[in-house]
């Protein structure tokens, strides 16, 4: 039978090791050995800080929240982008809030974002049901399906939207590990919708995904309409 673990003993064990060491070597040993708990932690701490702001500031009740990642764009032409959605839509930007964000830069590619603190801003507003979609280069979008924060557009509430857009979907392929290995339709090409032509917000090629956790899926059929109008 496997020996059962104690902690006891392995503190005591740990604490001799780093204390024949210098300073240098024990941070260089603890960072190899317990990066991925040190930055589990850190996103714990920063989720709770987020809830806990959350809770003390209030949250502010959005029609939509949208974040366009990874772009340069001029402010100017969100506001732009704001203004005539909530026009095309007859929505009231003072009665609920349209939130269109291009604070947030990470490429889940490199090391799966780990230690990034937008990615991490990512995450904290996906699984609190805060964000609603998000845009980023196609080559980059497909691969943040492993993150399972992107909904997937083979599910039922997503029918109609699939059926609308078939042409268009970007697909991620999960590894050979995993339980499930065909592909999954995770977002659509947009790289010919105004985000492109008209407000500039990426210069050549984009792709939009669903967060997973949204509750306002009819708003994003509106904006990806809207988007996708000439």
């Amino acid at each position: 039978m496997p020996k059962k673990f104690s902690f006891r003993k392995w503190w005591k064990e740990e604490r001799e090791k780093l204390s024949e060491m210098s300073f240098k070597k024990a941070v260089k040993y603890i960072w190899q050995y317990y990066w991925i708990f040190i930055l589990g932690f850190i996103g714990i701490i920063w989720l709770a800080v987020f809830a806990v702001n959350r809770i003390l500031t209030g949250t502010p009740e959005y029609r939509i929240y949208a974040v366009f990642a990874n772009s340069t764009v001029n402010p100017a032409n969100i506001s732009r982008l704001q203004n005539d959605f909530a026009e095309y839509s007859g929505r009231d930007i003072h009665e609920k809030q349209i939130e269109f964000s291009t604070n947030m830069y990470f490429d889940y590619n490199r090391n799966q974002a780990r230690g990034n603190e937008y990615y991490n801003s990512f995450v904290a507003l996906t699984d609190t049901g805060t964000l609603d979609l998000i845009t980023m280069y196609p080559e980059q979008l497909a691969p943040l399906g492993e993150s399972g924060r992107l909904l997937d557009w083979n599910l039922e509430r997503c029918a109609e939207l699939r059926e609308k857009y078939a042409d268009r979907l970007i697909w991620y392929q999960p590894p050979d590990y995993m339980e499930e290995t065909d592909p999954v339709p995770v977002g659509i090409d947009v790289s010919d919708s105004l985000l492109v032509t008209k407000y500039g917000i990426y210069p050549e090629s984009a792709a939009l995904g669903i967060a997973s956790e949204t509750t306002r899926l009819d708003e994003v059929g509106k904006f990806i309409e809207f988007i996708m109008s000439k």
